[in-house]
């Protein structure tokens, strides 16, 4: 029996009522069967979907895309209730699939039957993994409804509903769960009354002060994230300044070493989103959250800000400011200096910090300009960016953090081969060493300088060097843990220190999908695929079009010999790159010489210049070891920055008996692996 895996989303539907309706009148039960396969059948194909099964009063179905299935559930939830015949359930998830013989299992499956199974008559329940699909699609609307444990599934599952014309809309009360069965809530009580029990026995609740009774817990929780301030100007234009304030706040809270502060990234991934604020909390683990917004008339700015108890939603602290923009900087440091004041004395009773900057109104509206265009990463934008910069440092060549940010930028333009890749470097360095001879205590521009070094000069010690120092200066910067981990301990071969950084990077920064990518390679090259699997899977989880994440789960596939699994996941990879690539080795792999040959030649036509490494990996797995050599000697000479995932690159495994690669380990200052 052939077996296949693949992403796909699954939708489950049920007829409300049709056990008890059997049980009175068969001949009518029949006939809703029949009118239900023949709304569903034909929305299932116009939208793509295979019809798998019938389960009782039950179908199933799956989908290639979430946004197909959404949309096949939308209509067929929109006839079934303009029909007035019968109620359905719907339930939606997108997860791994194993087919087989015309049939679908695995977690996907009984999970999107779970969730179907507590929908509302006449409405569509999903799982979060497909409300993050298509949170950014316009067409669609969704609402958090609760967060579920189900039958059989090890996690919470945090469920949505979606909202359309003609579907029912569930009301979810505050904190109420789907009551379950009798039993389940006698022994639910009883298991809730003995942790209460041993939490009271063993001091889980310090004694009686000030007449309260205290959790000695919550005062142990110092954990934070800043939500991106809400741009309440009448001009859109001007959000790059509510960014900018939301991001210095951050920035001088993560300073603290005794709080936890998630990354930026992360935070910022619920911008523009109306979520409630404790689910936010829950996807980020902080028990706190700083939320506010913005409005600027003229030369006058308003800033409300609000500290929020993240366990109850209760507001801890709320304060308003309306200020002249006469000096934006100084305006920016009262700011947040009040409300860092306050966090602090609320969460950690302790005096406040400083903040850092130029004073020069101009400048430092250039700097918050350019990093808000940076933040989209496209090749226009990031070029926008770095000329922002630089008209920053034009007015006020003193910045530190301008030049760092446009080592930054201009880094990114040399890594993505935006510009010519060696010029690009070079410009970086220098900007980077420049930010750091003005602020000896900028952390970031430690870590760009240590990036130089690792990437580009493939120089260990003078990037653990500076790595050091950043993390000395700012010891819970995700950014740090990441170069830190998945860059330099992840290059040398320090597989546990390389583990340990990168999953202390995601707790600070868990909504990263780049974060979960990198910490599933280094379990692969650490020999633990399966578990690398897992952070591949939550890497798309979070972004479904995520590049690489695919490709590496397909190339772990080729390794274990699982070439049609492995072939199935190249071909799902989004990026043309590494589409190319994975399939020019699942072709050769599964010996399929035509399309192997046909797809190294279409890789090499558009891609050899850039990816020399890339390169050199094909013909070291095709045992063409003259030619990965060559490959090898050109990503060396051009300083391509994929060399830092030499050591032990398992498709590299035909080169290492091979003294050449010995040799080639020996220049990069690695051990060779055996």
């Amino acid at each position: 029996m052939a077996q296949s895996r693949q992403l796909a989303a699954i939708m489950f539907t049920d007829i409300v009522g049709y056990t008890a309706l059997m049980g009175r009148d068969e001949e009518k039960a029949f006939e809703l069967l029949n009118k239900n396969r023949q709304i569903q059948k034909p929305i299932i194909e116009q939208c793509n979907g295979k019809w798998i099964k019938e389960l009782g009063d039950g179908v199933m179905a799956s989908f290639q895309t979430v946004s197909d299935a959404v949309t096949a559930a939308i209509k067929i939830q929109q006839a079934c209730n303009a029909a007035k015949a019968f109620q359905l359930r719907i339930g939606i998830h997108q997860g791994e699939i194993v087919m087989e013989d015309g049939d679908v299992f695995g977690d996907a499956v009984n999970i999107a039957s779970r969730i179907q199974a507590i929908a509302n008559p006449g409405s569509i329940f999903i799982s979060e993994a497909v409300h993050n699909s298509i949170s950014n699609k316009k067409e669609f609307q969704t609402k958090f409804f609760i967060e579920q444990k189900l039958k059989n599934v090890k996690e919470p599952v945090r469920i949505y509903q979606l909202i359309a014309d003609g579907v029912t809309v569930a009301q979810q009360q505050m904190g109420q769960k789907i009551k379950p069965k009798r039993n389940v809530l006698l022994i639910a009580l009883s298991i809730l009354i003995l942790l209460i029990a041993t939490y009271f026995f063993k001091g889980g609740f310090s004694s009686l002060e000030d007449g309260r009774l205290q959790n000695a817990g919550e005062n142990s929780t110092r954990s934070i994230a800043v939500l991106p301030f809400v741009n309440m100007s009448a001009d859109s234009s001007q959000e790059y300044f509510s960014d900018g304030l939301s991001e210095e706040l951050l920035n001088m809270l993560a300073k603290i070493p005794e709080l936890k502060v998630i990354g930026r990234s992360s935070s910022f991934a619920f911008k523009g989103k109306n979520e409630d604020l404790r689910t936010i909390a829950q996807k980020l683990g902080v028990q706190h959250l700083l939320e506010g917004s913005v409005r600027k008339e003229g030369n006058k700015v308003r800033v409300m800000a609000q500290l929020i108890k993240a366990t109850d939603g209760s507001e801890m602290w709320s304060g308003k400011y309306y200020r002249d923009l006469d000096n934006i900087f100084e305006l920016q440091d009262e700011i947040a200096q009040k409300v860092v004041q306050q966090l602090k004395i609320k969460l950690l009773q302790s005096p406040p910090g400083n903040t850092s900057g130029t004073g020069n109104v101009n400048a430092y509206d250039l700097l918050l300009q350019g990093n808000y265009y940076f933040d989209k990463l496209d090749k226009e934008n990031v070029a926008k960016a770095v000329d922002l910069y630089k008209q920053a440092l034009a007015i006020d060549s003193t910045n530190a953090r301008a030049w760092e940010r446009l080592a930054n930028a201009v880094s990114r333009q040399a890594w993505q081969n935006y510009i010519e890749r060696h010029t690009g470097r070079e410009q970086a360095k220098q900007a980077a060493q420049k930010a750091i001879t003005l602020d000896k205590n900028l952390a970031p521009g430690y870590v760009e300088l240590g990036d130089h070094y690792l990437y580009a000069e493939f120089n260990w010690k003078a990037a653990e060097d500076n790595y050091m120092k950043a993390l000395q200066l700012n010891p819970e910067n995700p950014q740090t843990l990441y170069s830190l981990g998945g860059g330099l301990y992840f290059a040398i071969g320090r597989w546990d220190d390389a583990i340990k950084q990168m999953k202390k990077c995601i707790e600070l920064d868990p909504l990263t999908p780049l974060n979960h990518l990198n910490l599933g390679n280094i379990l692969s090259y650490a020999g633990k695929p399966g578990e690398a699997r897992i952070y591949f899977n939550k890497a798309l989880e979070i972004n479904p079009q995520f590049q690489r994440a695919h490709m590496y789960m397909g190339r772990d596939y080729l390794i274990a010999g699982k070439n049609e699994l492995a072939l199935k996941e190249m071909q799902q990879e989004n990026f043309e790159v590494f589409r190319t690539f994975g399939l020019a080795l699942a072709y050769h792999g599964s010996g399929q010489t035509k399309e192997a040959e046909a797809t190294l030649k279409d890789f090499t036509d558009k891609f050899q210049h850039e990816w020399n490494y890339l390169m050199a990996e094909l013909y070291a797995f095709r045992n063409e070891k003259d030619k990965a050599f060559q490959w090898l000697e050109t990503a060396y000479q051009n300083n391509d920055g994929w060399l830092v995932f030499l050591k032990r690159d398992p498709l590299l495994k035909n080169l290492r008996t091979d003294q050449r690669y010995i040799s080639f380990m020996k220049k990069m200052n690695l051990e060779a692996d055996k």
